[in-house]
């Protein structure tokens, strides 16, 4: 038998559309159609929580999130991600009424065995090409160091006008990606700690980082691993984390599109949750977002977050419609 490896960073592929009328809607997909998507993407729907604004999955590899003009999965281990997008285009016309796409977002951290991914994700460049024969005007970036941690992104860059002046309400998404995970944190989701998920986000802290009232989806996998949603208030606000325990090649990561007055408290929550050893910071805005303005500004200045973690690259990229900072960080990092 091989050394056993599992690839905990996510792929991620977010598609606006552009929705003209109330009857369009991404939801109106049959869970038929949606388990189809997931044999494509080699994966499967595990659990569905939902509000009057968004469906949350969660998947045997990570997470998927749908609102009526938003489709947001993301997938880790050995998954085709990219093999959906031509059916998912297919599908949003013909049982969602959408057509047109306002933006395209597909971002990943480097993989650690690239080796072992599906031929197409073994590389950025030939990730960017698939993507570029379903999208025009698309446009592919890499943020940090070549030779270290980086991540990458691709986009529409012009999107279509429409997005660019429309978007009047605040938009924003915060990930941190954390490696080197604490050994004790990380028992925590095994079954040799916890019973089910609902444990181990009790445990873990998880369930602190939410305001009241948010709805927690977790799942606890055998013998070890975790992932989980999280859908806050009434609209289409929504997070995720996704854990891989394993001490060889321990894996956290945090997602939320969540407003805040100010995001520094969060990160430092999340940072003390899981104590990693070092992590990659993105934070997208939209101009309407002032908040994750303030937060990418201090983001920019800062040297350091909670005394512990020291910044080590910080650039950022200004988009038609978006503007993201990345950073990455390590403990205890002396000069």
């Amino acid at each position: 038998m091989g050394e056993h490896y599992f690839e905990g960073p996510e792929k991620l592929l977010e598609i606006w559309f552009h929705r003209k009328d109330g009857s369009s809607s991404l939801r109106n997909i049959p869970r038929s159609e949606l388990d189809k998507l997931m044999q494509l993407a080699r994966c499967q729907i595990l659990s569905v929580s939902s509000n009057n604004a968004i469906d949350a999955y969660v998947l045997s590899e990570s997470s998927m999130f749908i609102s009526d003009d938003r489709f947001i999965i993301k997938t880790c281990g050995q998954t085709g991600l990219l093999e959906i997008v031509k059916p998912l285009l297919r599908m949003a016309q013909q049982h969602g009424c959408l057509h047109d796409i306002d933006n395209v977002f597909y971002s990943r951290k480097n993989f650690q065995r690239p080796e072992l991914q599906p031929p197409v994700h073994q590389s950025f460049d030939e990730e960017c090409a698939l993507l570029d024969e379903y999208f025009k005007n698309g446009a592919g970036y890499c943020m940090g160091r070549l030779k270290q941690d980086r991540w990458y992104l691709y986009t529409l860059n012009p999107p279509p006008k429409r997005v660019v002046l429309s978007r009047n309400h605040p938009d924003q998404t915060l990930e941190v990606l954390m490696s080197d995970l604490d050994p004790e944190v990380m028992s925590i989701f095994t079954t040799q700690v916890s019973a089910n998920g609902h444990e181990a986000t009790k445990l873990s802290g998880i369930s602190e980082l939410f305001p009241p009232g948010t709805l927690i989806d977790p799942f606890q996998f055998d013998p070890c691993g975790y992932s989980m949603n999280a859908l806050i208030g009434r609209g289409d606000h929504y997070a995720t984390i996704h854990i891989t325990p394993e001490s060889t090649f321990s894996y956290v990561s945090f997602e939320t599109n969540m407003p805040q007055e100010e995001y520094q408290e969060l990160i430092v929550k999340v940072l003390k949750c899981f104590r990693p050893g070092r992590f990659l910071l993105t934070f997208f805005a939209n101009p309407a977002s002032k908040a994750a303005h303030r937060c990418q500004q201090q983001v920019w200045e800062s040297l350091q977050i909670a005394g512990d973690y020291h910044r080590l690259d910080c650039q950022l990229l200004k988009l038609p419609g978006n503007s993201v900072v990345y950073a990455s960080y390590v403990k205890n990092f002396e000069e």
